[in-house]
């Protein structure tokens, strides 16, 4: 049970703690010289100053760590930020990169945030490095719930990075591969991930943080960044650890630079539609300069556009497809954290939006599994028509995000790197319910909301703790926190993280094995 963790710090209210806390930063403001890294950093582009927050925490809001991506370097590789004169006041977040439905967006997003109680540059704390999720079409590091204070109280610089989404950060196109030197177009996301890593490596020890200890951590399309910066080997040596939360990889959002995966059409051939469409209904020709017509579409343009995204298997950044590469051990080799939330379907899947029948549960998911899916139907086919709801919501877990922290976790034990899963179970919204997509991030950043019990937030203090811990060391164990056994590919062992503390084995070993054997015929069809 969890009560065998319990930090004295939570043994009190939450709110009287908070109180107590802030008297507490009071009196020692008025007794001692505040804690602070010495400002302004410098940087390679300039230099910048933040804003100290209570407890000792320093925050630096809305730094570039590239140029903005706008003009001629739309739909181009991150180019290094434009230096500035004098201090720069890193006191806002910058805007959000593009995406439907947010107000303050822009092109101009390439910034990060650093958090960080360090003394001086000499301090060499250790570093993560957040990449939100969001399908890579919405989201942005200066959410509250990404809040760095509470790492950063731990003892750990915490960056959190944005980076070009939906068809800015995603979309490949033939004439976009005509026009680069590598004749590749595509994962501009991942490009930028690789940038803010370079700039981390770059200017990190200024905040007081190690640069030789930096891990990376994400979830959902976060956690597929995670999946392709382990893979790439362009991102080799820029980061020493990996955690990996809910790792979204789906027959759809991998592909192929240019023919068709067995699941979806070639990277250029849906952006190369993507724009015929959207030209078309814009009343504008694709005759003439097509990349001058492309980049002079308006920002509501582009980020209107029908368009879904995709890494590109395209020679460069993904050299070959992530399956050799994970299977064949040429992925980038470091200690490995990876998990999913036992209920992640039950965010998708409502019980009054799924199938009513099973003949209709039937039909579709037949259709959608064709010649090479036929095994799934003994584990995601429902009985009976009250168990379609769970069958659905299963199916959700295992193949969207399941699956492919199973791969990257196995991958990673056949290597010398210490290899960590979990399972997280708490369910903050109903307590007698699985854990659904996302529900463990508030956490991961102890922003949970005011009203969270005590239960919620012991658990909060141990998973963070086993965050800064691997963070700090390549493995979550030390003294004081319940054991957790690595992983290995035979018994599969993880930790089970909520009310209860404990130790399991072999999650959903045979749904994911039939799962693997349908991606693998399927994407093997496409080579033939």
């Amino acid at each position: 049970m969890l009560d065998v963790y319990t930090p004295k710090e939570t043994l009190m209210n939450r709110s009287h703690l908070r109180v107590l806390l802030s008297i507490s930063a009071l009196v020692v403001s008025f007794s001692t010289t505040a804690r602070a890294v010495e400002e302004p950093v410098q940087l390679t582009s300039g230099q910048v100053s933040g804003v100290e927050l209570d407890g000792d925490v320093t925050v630096f809001r809305g730094i570039p760590f590239a140029a903005p991506p706008v003009g001629d370097l739309r739909w181009k590789a991150p180019q290094p930020p434009i230096p500035w004169r004098g201090v720069r006041v890193a006191d806002t977040f910058g805007a959000a990169c593009m995406q439907r439905g947010r107000q303050l967006m822009s092109e101009d997003c390439l910034y990060l945030n650093v958090w960080t109680t360090a003394d001086s540059d000499q301090d060499a704390l250790p570093v993560m490095v957040w990449i939100h999720g969001g399908g890579w079409t919405f989201g942005t590091s200066s959410s509250a719930n990404y809040d760095g204070v509470g790492f950063a109280d731990k003892g750990v610089v915490l960056v959190s990075v944005n980076y070009r989404m939906s068809a800015f950060g995603f979309m490949a196109h033939p004439a976009l591969s005509a026009e680069s030197t590598r004749a590749v177009s595509g994962n501009y996301g991942i490009l930028d991930h690789i940038a803010a890593l370079e700039w981390v490596r770059d200017n990190i020890r200024g905040f007081g943080g190690d640069p030789d200890n930096v891990t990376i951590f994400g979830e959902s399309a976060g956690g597929a960044s995670i999946y392709a910066l382990l893979a790439t080997p362009l991102a080799t040596g820029l980061f020493h650890r990996a955690i990996s939360e809910s790792t979204w990889i789906t027959g759809t959002n991998l592909t192929h630079l240019t023919r068709h995966n067995g699941f979806s059409d070639s990277a250029e051939a849906r952006g190369q539609q993507a724009i015929a469409d959207t030209l078309t209904e814009l009343g504008r020709s694709t005759d003439g300069d097509l990349l001058a017509t492309m980049r002079a579409m308006s920002a509501d343009d582009v980020i209107s556009m029908r368009f879904g995204v995709s890494l590109a298997e395209d020679g460069w950044v993904l050299p070959k497809s992530p399956d050799e590469i994970f299977s064949d051990g040429s992925h980038n080799v470091v200690p490995l954290l990876a998990g999913v939330n036992d209920g992640e379907g039950l965010f998708f899947v409502r019980p009054d939006r799924t199938f009513s029948t099973l003949e209709e549960q039937k039909q579709a998911r037949l259709e959608e599994w064709g010649e090479h899916g036929q095994g799934l139907a003994a584990y995601y086919l429902a009985k009976t028509t009250e168990d379609i709801f769970t069958t659905e919501v299963d199916y959700s877990t295992d193949s969207l995000f399941a699956r492919p922290n199973r791969q990257i976790l196995t991958a990673m034990a056949s290597t010398s790197a210490d290899t960590f899963m979990y399972l997280f179970t708490r369910n903050l919204r109903d307590p007698t319910q699985r854990a659904p997509h996302a529900m463990e991030l508030s956490y991961v950043f102890q922003t949970l909301p005011d009203q969270a019990t005590e239960v919620d937030w012991r658990i909060s203090e141990l998973i963070s703790d086993y965050w800064v811990q691997f963070a700090t060391t390549g493995n979550p164990n030390r003294e004081g926190l319940p054991q957790w056994p690595t992983y290995d590919a035979d018994r599969q062992q993880h930790q089970i993280i909520g009310v209860d503390v404990g130790q399991g084995s072999s999650f959903r070993r045979k749904e994911l094995d039939e799962l693997d054997r349908y991606i693998q015929a399927t994407h093997n069809s496409a080579r033939h």
